[in-house]
């Protein structure tokens, strides 16, 4: 056999080497990514109570969302917090809950970037919240008008912030888990 013949034979061997090793590997990393998928799914299961417990320790209640679930599409928890800051409160006008608010960022980082997609799991999203609480809107949920500091104060004072609002927040994560 000549040496080029040689030299062929030996890039081919060890072609089908690295081919095989790369198979190797890439079925190792699929068996550690369903042990992975299984831890994953573990903090999953726990991630509604994670966002009921972040919330109470003076966060709001879309970064309480935000933060838990935003890391497992690849965004840390500082960079969603800041994200969310502005939908507590309705947006501050008492509008959308802020929770619910962040399960739309969080169906949107799971099923967009196609309205079409989304879309349906937002109304399945509302549908679900609104039969357990019957509404969407921070001021509704809490029975005060969430638009002004004075209805701030008196979400504040009667407690919301530690009764209410941490249950919708657990709430809506239950949901999440549902649909992602």
């Amino acid at each position: 056999m000549n040496k080029e013949k040689q030299q062929e034979l030996i890039s081919r061997r060890d072609l089908l080497k690295g081919s095989l090793c790369l198979g190797v590997c890439l079925a190792a990393g699929n068996i550690s990514g369903e042990a992975g998928a299984a831890a994953d799914a573990e903090t999953a299961a726990g991630r509604p109570e994670a966002a009921r417990k972040h919330f109470l320790k003076s966060t709001n209640c879309s970064q309480a969302i935000l933060e838990n679930y935003a890391p497992a599409y690849g965004i840390s928890p500082e960079a969603a917090g800041r994200l969310a800051t502005g939908f507590a409160g309705g947006m501050t006008t008492g509008h959308e809950c802020g929770a619910v608010t962040a399960a739309y960022m969080v169906l949107g980082l799971a099923y967009g970037p196609k309205e079409r997609k989304v879309f349906p799991k937002v109304e399945a999203f509302n549908k679900e919240f609104k039969a357990r609480h019957g509404e969407l809107g921070c001021s509704q949920l809490l029975g005060i008008d969430m638009s002004t500091r004075k209805g701030m104060k008196e979400a504040d004072s009667k407690g919301l912030f530690k009764t209410r609002c941490p249950h919708l927040v657990k709430s809506a994560g239950e949901i999440l888990e549902e649909m992602i």
